[in-house]
């Protein structure tokens, strides 16, 4: 379910993900083998969003998306996200670039080997972090910061274009719509330039989709979908 909204007001209530006591022994295990998998993951502190429907929950009221989100880690949020998303009160609220080229065209990105979501295609973005906190959650600040860390584009130099909230089961994306000058061709060469200058690139490449039913693959999520079904043609 896509809404459009004209602004975000979270906020950081005290407390932790509701993760039972006895699952952390499994979470360390699941972790451990995530690890043993792959190397590079790193487990960082993460930001969950408390549900729709409870106390501080998200709710959409004038445009304007709210909620309260809580502390946790990204081993616990792996777990849950590996073992089908239980329902525990929490949503996977994160913010996602939605890159437009001069010429109409969405560009995302394809993660690479060495992430959690390797393989997958969707916009630059991810997880609310501790860091984001001032005062409010700052999502709109931690999109503009993770576009610049993947794709070396500064939001400043787009046209800001309105954000969708996209509401897809345990996920919810906070799309801020950011049409630049260039057409897709050379804004995919430009950013291709910064991801062969990264030592530690999060994305493999990035692919401009000129169509929504282009997206029609099993690496792109329904969220992603769901942006490219209200920015691109048929």
């Amino acid at each position: 379910m896509l809404h459009e909204i004209k602004d975000v007001h979270l906020r950081l209530r005290q407390g932790m993900w509701p993760i039972a006591d006895e699952l952390r022994p499994r979470i360390d295990a699941h972790w451990a083998s995530c690890i043993a998998a792959n190397p590079h993951l790193w487990n960082g502190r993460v930001l969950g969003t408390i549900a729709p429907g409870e106390p501080g929950g998200i709710a959409i009221d004038g445009g304007v998306l709210t909620g309260e989100a809580v502390e946790g880690d990204f081993a616990g949020f792996i777990a849950w996200r590996d073992w089908g998303f239980p329902e525990i009160g929490i949503r996977n609220l994160f913010g996602s670039a939605l890159v437009m080229s001069s010429d109409g065209a969405l560009i995302l990105g394809k993660m690479g080997a060495t992430t959690a979501n390797a393989g997958k295609i969707y916009p630059p973005g991810g997880s609310l972090e501790p860091a984001d906190v001032d005062g409010n959650v700052g999502v709109i600040a931690s999109i503009e910061r993770e576009l610049m860390e993947e794709t070396g584009l500064n939001a400043a130099d787009a046209e800001m274009d309105g954000m969708l909230a996209a509401f897809d089961g345990p996920r919810i994306s906070i799309g801020r719509v950011l049409r630049f000058s260039l057409a897709a061709d050379d804004l995919v060469a430009t950013i291709m330039a910064e991801l062969d200058r990264q030592e530690e690139r999060e994305l493999e490449r990035v692919i401009a989709f000129r169509a929504a039913r282009e997206l029609d693959r099993p690496e792109v999520p329904p969220y992603c979908r769901a942006f490219a079904a209200r920015l691109l043609p048929g």
